[in-house]
């Protein structure tokens, strides 16, 4: 039950986390009428810095 429990938290802030992702996208390209990509770019390199604490702790 814990692990259910875990999951679902887990998938609640995955969840959060595209919800922003694409808010983002979504008023940044309805008010520019621009495709502006570097919301991507943030994200990759948020991910890879989590990634380099994670190997160094």
């Amino acid at each position: 039950m814990f692990m259910f429990i875990e999951q679902a938290l887990n998938g609640l802030q995955y969840s959060a986390l595209l919800f922003l992702l694409s808010a983002g996208l979504t008023l940044i390209f309805g008010i520019m009428n621009v495709v502006n990509l570097a919301h991507g770019s943030f994200y990759m390199v948020g991910a890879f810095s989590a990634a380099s604490a994670g190997r160094i702790t």
